[in-house]
């Protein structure tokens, strides 16, 4: 079964690189097309439980006892297959973007379904949900008149800098300022020796509802 999956994996992986460079050429010049695909994907069991491109994320094949929150109930109630097959897209956008903040993740996830959207690919509709909320009402709010290629920035520092040209320093600080809020929600959360059950369980009292204060403080400052 997790040969089928990988394989499947695998070619889907292929058609959306292949769909991403079409879609995105202009940015990603200077961005590899060619990763090792026999080793790009790994399932198991155990911890860790799941590999892109040699990163862990928190996925295996037991989704028994989750927790009934909005990402547990997602993944006892979906097909296995479908599970790894929607979550392709989120995995090669991730491939291409760099350095990726809670922010920059939400403005990902945004992209991924516009694209998605656009070639008929089914994505995740909750992963990450609670930071594409807060990206989305950064994307409208702030960075309205700034192209998608934000998400292929490398690093912080060009992020930083290519804000500060684009819309101004105080914008540049203050996405600054929003990642920095969203990173210290996950300041209790351990990578290490930890199971799908923990991840679901700790995402589900994450809450942004003093990082959408700011955002909103921020643009009526602008209005006024």
């Amino acid at each position: 079964m997790k040969n089928i999956i990988i394989s499947s994996m695998i070619d889907l992986t292929k058609e959306v690189f292949t769909l991403i460079k079409k879609d995105y050429e202009v940015f990603l010049v200077s961005i590899d097309f060619n990763p090792d695909y026999d080793n790009l994907y790994k399932i198991a069991d155990d911890f860790p439980p799941f590999y892109f491109n040699q990163v862990s994320y928190y996925l295996n094949f037991n989704f028994n006892n989750l927790p009934n929150t909005v990402l547990g109930n997602y993944l006892k109630n979906k097909d296995l297959k479908d599970i790894y097959l929607e979550l392709v897209p989120f995995f090669c956008f991730n491939y291409l973007a760099g350095d990726v903040n809670l922010l920059k993740l939400g403005l990902i996830i945004l992209e991924i379904e516009e694209f998605s959207n656009r070639h008929g690919f089914k994505v995740s509709s909750v992963m990450n949900y609670k930071e594409k909320e807060v990206a989305k009402l950064v994307k409208e709010t702030m960075l309205t008149d700034l192209p998608y290629n934000l998400i292929f920035i490398d690093s912080e520092i060009e992020i930083f800098n290519y804000l500060t040209e684009e819309k101004g320093i105080e914008v540049a600080k203050t996405y600054h300022e929003i990642v920095k809020m969203m990173n210290k929600k996950y300041k209790n959360f351990s990578k290490n020796n930890t199971s799908l059950n923990d991840y679901i369980k700790y995402y589900d009292t994450i809450d942004y509802e003093d990082v959408f204060d700011f955002i909103y403080d921020f643009v009526n400052s602008k209005i006024k």
